[in-house]
């Protein structure tokens, strides 16, 4: 059993990871020696930190002001990027939405992840409750722990749901494909579903034409707004009374940040923005700009993430506990911008320039395009501002908030990232290399950053690509050839790097091996059913009580 370092729990009582787990692998000795190799860098802390990580969804590597994008501004995210470390070669844990949210809740890369893309054989799968998350480390020792915005690895009625996965609160999206919307008939909170009745009737059909359609061809589908640039939303009979699930997420964010200023927290917060499709409740300062409607829209996005930030971080000012929260922020995969804009395949865009020098983007493992994001981390008065050019991947996170808080972590593939925060790079551990698989455009493909090194396979069949990224940043000279020792080490960490999936595709598995997979899984009756945006709600295995769900909602 994979991920979970040799830690084996009762699953009658599900754990927090801490005094709830057993420890039936690890004998008396290989304990107390863990223990004493475990960290003492929380112990020149005066008490455990807050722990905010705010996980941007589709953000573009340059779609901040701090790191290079001249068309807008996020002057809020910049004064953290700028007064934090900013890591100039951070990688998320995948190229898309849901195995990126395993990994950095796991600290699994791909060959280990429970979620290994966006869909398996099943459909949207989920985490286990073998899986341990950093909300259930955390929590184990004294944190209180919230999730809020879009989860993604566990659908409505599975163990893989935030509230069974170690979050004492939750709200938001449980399924990634109803986060596709900012105005739904409802959000989950604490595992049952909260209706918004304001929001019966959003016409989410136009939206999606919407979302498909190149910039020139919006007119007959476009998003309305007024002449002061407020939306006028489509079908919602009170357009005023209408509710933007970002505005409900952050104000959910000011709450718990309140409610918990007096104890240690760790607060989960993952925006839906700016992923498509375009839509906003206001376009503020670029309503009369020279431009089409969606890059209006794509910028007044990243302005309402930016501000959301902004409040956040004043609200802890004026609690004062700024100077004990460490806040990190990253994307969650590579560019895919042009996704929203009906442009061409992973094509950078002409206005704002916002894919930066990596070829290839979301949806791909093959190139740093997919992986690379913006990451960076802030602590008031404790961390040194500046670039570092440490390599990490987003499943570091789990180590160093373990790490931060002064407890051992199970084993999983990250290391620890903490001593980079503080200051003490003598101590810091390095990745002998970061891996990943797999990708909806690249089923089998397994790739490594090793040293200077970028190497892929698009399949396990097929020769391994090899770059000196160092000298060739968009990875244009293949120098496989000239370098057959480093070859031969990816090809072993193509083997070691990888376990089996039961139900994700497995590099260089046959149709007729997949077709066995799916009719095993429907036989089984494990299918995952998700719902799109603005339909009613449905759990995985029974309706919800007539009291709990919105149904006067249409499907839509």
């Amino acid at each position: 059993m994979f991920g979970t370092g040799g830690y084996d729990r009762m699953t009658s009582t599900k754990r927090a990871f801490g005094e709830w787990h057993t420890l039936t692998h690890l004998g008396l000795g290989m304990i107390t020696v863990a223990m004493l190799c475990c960290s003492t860098l929380a112990k020149e802390l005066e008490r455990k930190p807050n722990i905010l990580f705010i996980f941007s969804d589709d953000l573009s590597y340059r779609d901040l002001s701090s790191y290079g994008q001249e068309q807008f501004r996020t002057p809020n995210l910049d004064r953290l990027a700028m007064n934090g470390i900013r890591f100039t070669q951070a990688y998320s844990g995948s190229p898309e939405c849901a195995p990126s949210r395993g990994s950095l809740m796991t600290g699994m890369h791909m060959g280990h992840c429970r979620i290994r893309a966006n869909t398996s054989v099943r459909g949207q799968d989920h985490l286990l409750s073998e899986d341990v998350t950093v909300a259930e480390v955390l929590k184990g020792t004294g944190y209180t722990t919230g999730f809020i915005g879009k989860w993604g690895i566990g659908l409505p009625c599975t163990e893989g749901v935030p509230d069974k996965q170690g979050f004492d609160f939750s709200y938001g999206y449980y399924d990634q494909a109803r986060a596709h919307g900012f105005f739904p008939h409802y959000l989950m909170r604490n595992g049952k579903p909260e209706p918004i009745p304001e929001n019966y009737g959003f016409n989410m059909k136009r939206v999606n034409t919407y979302n498909g359609r190149p910039v020139d061809r919006l007119d007959d589908v476009k998003n309305i707004y007024d002449v002061h640039g407020h939306l006028v939303p489509d079908g919602i009979p009170v357009a005023a009374s209408a509710k933007y699930s970002e505005d409900l997420f952050q104000d959910e964010a000011l709450s718990f940040i309140k409610t918990n200023r007096d104890k240690p927290f760790f607060l989960y917060y993952a925006t839906q923005l700016p992923h498509g499709p375009c839509i906003t409740p206001d376009l503020g300062a670029y309503k009369d700009k020279p431009w089409d409607l969606k890059h209006k829209e794509w910028a007044a996005m990243m302005g309402h993430l930016d501000r959301g930030v902004g409040r956040m971080v004043d609200l802890m000012e004026q609690l004062e506990i700024l100077e004990n929260t460490v806040i990190f922020f990253a994307g969650d995969n590579g560019y895919s911008q042009w996704g929203y804009f009906g442009s061409s395949l992973h094509e950078d865009d002409p206005l704002f320039k916002n894919k930066g020098p990596w070829p290839n983007g979301k949806f791909t493992s093959t190139h740093e395009g997919g992986v690379r994001v913006p990451f960076f981390v802030y602590w008031k008065d404790k961390i040194k501002a500046g670039e570092n050019d440490h390599i990490c991947a987003l499943y570091d996170v789990l180590a160093t908030a373990a790490d931060l808080a002064g407890v051992m972590p199970p084993k999983t593939d990250g290391i620890s990232f903490a001593p980079t925060l503080l200051a003490r790079p003598n101590e810091q551990r390095t990745h002998e290399y970061l891996y990943w698989e797999n990708g909806t455009f690249s089923p089998h493909a397994q790739s490594v950053r090793m040293n200077q090194w970028w190497a892929y396979g698009e399949h396990p069949s097929k020769p391994i690509m090899l770059y000196d990224i160092s000298q060739d940043i968009a990875s244009r000279n293949d120098v496989a050839k000239d370098h057959p020792d480093v070859i031969n080490r990816i090809t072993q960490i193509f083997t070691e790097a990888h376990t089996d999936s039961e139900w994700y595709v497995n590099p260089g598995e046959s149709k007729t091996q997949i077709a066995a997979k799916r009719k095993k899984a429907v036989a089984s009756g494990s299918m995952q059913r998700s719902t799109s945006a603005n339909t009613t709600y449905r759990g995985r295995t029974e309706q919800s009580p007539a009291d709990d769900a919105p149904n006067a909602a249409s499907d839509e």
